[in-house]
């Protein structure tokens, strides 16, 4: 396990918001840290879910006895290896809650970069590669703005997965969270 003075200060801030949206604890025990569970929601694909660590994307993990340290780790191995600490903070941490969802992250990135704007005639191409191109617009945007969009996307997807009868149940919990989003990375 990684020492936690490695992470980086975008990862950390990542995670102190991705955590406290899911963890579940055991009834009586809200907030505290020694009573988080794993949980298997009908409609979640995922399966047996905990920290938001779910048995469905990670194989060969034993998610009901996982640790919060251990699923710090196993966040912070995926965050390098979708190279966030390269996108600016705001970016980073926006598009790795993103990911942890299940969306795709980097693509409404490039599309919002294209509509918002990074540099002047650069056009990316919607590939969902965090490559040279989208790096170089990303850093060049206005955060906020690219931010905006980008969370507004992901509540117009919330709302047409909803419209799945299996899903419906998860909406005002995904449209929360990114009301907490926007708080969270727009409030400063």
């Amino acid at each position: 396990m990684a020492d936690q003075t490695s992470y980086s200060t975008a990862f950390l801030k990542a995670i102190a918001f991705i955590l406290p949206h899911e963890e579940e604890f055991a009834r009586g025990h809200w907030g505290d840290e020694n009573f988080v569970i794993a949980e298997n929601v009908s409609g979640d694909s995922g399966g047996v879910t905990k920290y938001g660590i779910d048995a469905s994307s990670h194989p060969g993990v034993d998610i009901k006895d996982l640790t919060r340290p251990q699923a710090i780790e196993i966040y912070h191995q995926e965050w390098k290896w979708r190279n966030m600490d390269a996108l600016p903070e705001k970016l980073a941490v926006a598009c790795f809650d993103v990911f942890v969802n299940g969306g795709f992250a980097v693509k409404w990135l490039q599309y919002a970069l294209n509509i918002i704007g990074g540099i002047a005639g650069l056009r990316l191409i919607v590939d969902g590669d965090l490559g040279a191109k989208t790096l170089v617009a990303a850093q060049a945007c206005d955060q906020d703005a690219v931010l905006r969009y980008f969370i507004n996307e992901r509540d117009a997807r919330f709302v047409a997965l909803a419209t799945r009868p299996s899903q419906k149940q998860f909406l005002a919990g995904w449209e929360q969270r990114d009301t907490d989003l926007r708080k969270y990375l727009l409030a400063a």
